[in-house]
């Protein structure tokens, strides 16, 4: 193959990457838009399918726009910065409906995901790479770091934390810095190959709190006390809000905004339901809300500290929610989440397909899957199907503005 091929983009894929055919080649490159006539050079062979880096546009499409980044092109955090909010989130609507296009039917509601407003995409929760002192992400295909004065992919204020920390003396072993903005603070863990912090203790702030982590360990180390408890603001509704502790090791959804959508849909379609079992329910997100409205919750997940987390949770909120260590990707017993009036379904990429092909050991009057992957998505979403459940609600969720990724809401009933 020569060093530069041509090719027109005839689609933007899910994970944003644009395919071209060249020759008898199949080809995703990123950072393109439908219609562009594209350089390109190959870079890898994966399962098939062959990928390439964009060289040049030889002839744009009247859908590109100038990204707002001036390191978009090579930075790898957004595919999308090329395209209005509006074509980004029609993209991500069709990619949800093509995937769960077998399901749909003349009931089905459909709710769109809406165009992103501003200009900061509100990502809450980042990871950082370090150097020379400079803070930023690693370039597609390569592990150099990409810098820019300022990151949209993450909230105003994260930005500012990052440029804050780069005017910091922080050790040379750190290489990489965690952050978690929750509503009444941010949690920023420093990462490193040692197992200790080097002589290094960061300024004691109302707002922060300050952990250091051996790399590739689950364990962390606040570096001062006492420990400052960081918590995500929920609104129920009756327009009270609850709090729900977020360590610096649990889960919570990228999106502070898109985040409170999702629960508030869910709160919604399970209004009539007393008894709510959640899957794969991280430390209580989407269903400590739930308890706090009156309903029984039951929840399961692998990871224990999480499982620590959502019952300190439910006793502090002193609701009806009890959650246990469960594998549920191997054999589990089926017997405490028998007969819910809604079953909460929220896996993580590799989506719930044990469950799903079992779902007639679990009797739910309705299901609720939250799929962050829709290929993933649509095969659980057939094994629903073919138990006899009936897809009446479908919602794409822009968790990621300006990214290839989209979060789906389906809502099923026998």
């Amino acid at each position: 193959m020569s060093d530069q091929h041509t090719g027109i983009v005839e689609a933007i894929l899910p994970g944003g990457e644009g395919l071209v055919r060249e020759q008898k080649n199949i080809v995703l490159i990123p950072n393109t838009v439908v219609g562009d006539e594209v350089q390109f050079q190959y870079t890898q062979k994966k399962r098939g399918v062959f990928r390439g880096l964009l060289t040049h546009i030889q002839t744009a499409s009247p859908q590109r726009i100038q990204a707002i980044c001036p390191v978009a092109q090579s930075c790898g955090g957004c595919a999308l910065q090329n395209m209005s909010q509006a074509t980004q989130a029609e993209l991500k609507n069709q990619w949800v409906i093509d995937a769960f296009q077998a399901f749909i039917t003349e009931h089905t509601n459909i709710i769109p995901a809406k165009p992103h407003q501003g200009k900061f995409a509100g990502r809450r929760r980042v990871r950082w790479f370090i150097n020379k002192g400079k803070l930023g992400f690693r370039k597609r295909f390569s592990h150099n770091i990409v810098h820019t004065p300022t990151c949209i992919a993450i909230t105003q204020s994260l930005d500012v934390l990052r440029n804050s920390l780069e005017t910091m003396n922080l050790p040379e072993s750190i290489q990489s810095i965690q952050a978690v903005e929750l509503s009444n603070g941010t949690h920023i863990i420093l990462e490193s190959e040692q197992s200790v912090a080097a002589d290094f203790m960061p300024p004691v702030q109302n707002q922060q709190q300050w952990w250091w982590r051996k790399l590739n360990t689950p364990s962390i180390k606040a570096l001062h006390k006492p420990i400052q408890s960081m918590f995500d603001q929920i609104q129920l509704p009756n327009k009270q809000n609850i709090n729900i502790e977020i360590g610096a090791n649990d889960f919570v959804q990228g999106h502070a905004v898109g985040n409170q959508t999702l629960v508030s849909q869910i709160l919604e379609w399970s209004q009539h339901s007393q008894r709510v079992v959640d899957l794969f329910s991280g430390c209580g997100n989407l269903s400590l809300p739930l308890a706090a409205t009156g309903k029984q919750v039951m929840g399961a997940e692998l990871n224990p500290a999480s499982i620590k987390a959502a019952n300190n949770n439910a006793k502090r909120l002193q609701v009806n929610a009890t959650y246990q260590v469960q594998d549920l990707f191997d054999s589990f017993s089926y017997e405490p989440f028998i007969g819910a009036d809604t079953l909460i379904l929220d896996p993580p990429r590799k989506g719930a397909k044990r469950i799903c092909q079992n779902i007639h050991k679990l009797f739910p009057k309705q299901i609720i899957m939250v799929n962050c992957d829709v290929a993933a998505g649509a095969r659980d979403a057939k094994a629903l199907s073919d138990a006899g459940f009936k897809l009446k609600a479908l919602r794409p969720l822009d968790l990621f503005p300006y990214t290839g990724h989209v979060e789906v809401l389906s809502l099923w009933q026998p």
